[in-house]
């Protein structure tokens, strides 16, 4: 089940329901784990699924990172084993589903504000 409103993408592996979602703090935690900005990050794993480098150190560590979002003690091993365990290529249509959700948008026809943002509060 799919909660698209919030980013949360839910899986059941191995008889256990897992939800998915790369939010602030899982794109931040992926970020210092991977030492890359989130739009590196996404690049990589467009080049991946365009077929040039498989890299599954990437693939895991954003499953990972997902997976943080209702497991936060899972660790990088876990989450392999679960990518197995649901197979691979159910595992990498879950991590661009939840890249996908994941990247902030702009409401259409939105306007970024002009100049200096407002004080709220003192002087």
């Amino acid at each position: 089940m799919t909660n698209s409103v919030k980013g949360v993408v839910t899986r059941e592996i191995d008889g256990k329901t897992y939800g998915f979602r790369l939010g602030t703090n899982e794109w931040c935690e992926l970020e210092d784990a991977l030492g890359k900005s989130t739009t590196a990050i996404v690049r990589d794993l467009e080049a991946m699924a365009k077929g040039k480098d498989v890299d599954q150190r990437l693939f895991r560590a954003i499953f990972r990172a997902a997976l943080s979002f209702s497991d936060p003690e899972a660790t990088a091993h876990d989450a392999g084993n679960m990518m197995e365990s649901m197979g691979l290529e159910a595992a990498g249509l879950l991590v661009v589903e939840v890249v996908q959700l994941g990247m902030p948008k702009q409401t259409a026809g939105a306007k970024r504000p002009a100049g200096k943002p407002k004080r709220v509060g003192r002087p």
